[in-house]
């Protein structure tokens, strides 16, 4: 049985990978209780973004000049998404709402929102783009 590397996020911001059989298994784990943050113990965890595989003993040569492109392009407009958004932190769910209700201008916003927050926001029609950061929002 392989074993792949998947990035996660706990609902308190702490990224991490980890070595799983399959995406399946990590769901069967996380309901069972077995699939914790290694930071705070947390067990509201979702699948963050993740970087394509790119093999190590490669050459920057080997790898297709649209891979890197493609990442380059991500990385640019997560940098911009963080550039140009206010910063609300554990307000993001309530704030989200008031956005989408009318009752806050309509601007964009980057905060620290559960997954049951995200699910629930979600549920009511609000997009959420779940990007997985450290806390101090580095894109490095």
């Amino acid at each position: 049985m392989g074993l792949k590397v998947f990035n996660f996020i706990c609902e308190n911001g702490h990224t991490f990978e980890a070595m799983v059989p399959s995406i399946e298994a990590f769901e069967e784990q996380k309901e069972n209780g077995f699939f914790t943050c290694p930071v705070c113990n947390s067990n509201v965890i979702s699948r963050a973004l993740s970087a394509p595989h790119i093999q190590a003993s490669s050459t920057q040569k080997d790898v297709p000049q649209n891979t890197v492109e493609a990442m380059h392009s991500v990385y640019k407009t997560v940098k911009k998404i963080l550039d140009e958004s206010e910063f609300v932190g554990d307000r993001f769910a309530d704030e989200a709402r008031s956005i989408h209700r009318g009752d806050a201008p309509d601007r964009l916003i980057t905060g620290t929102p559960t997954s049951e927050e995200v699910s629930e926001l979600r549920d009511e029609g609000i997009e959420v783009l779940e990007i997985g950061l450290k806390k101090d929002r580095s894109t490095n």
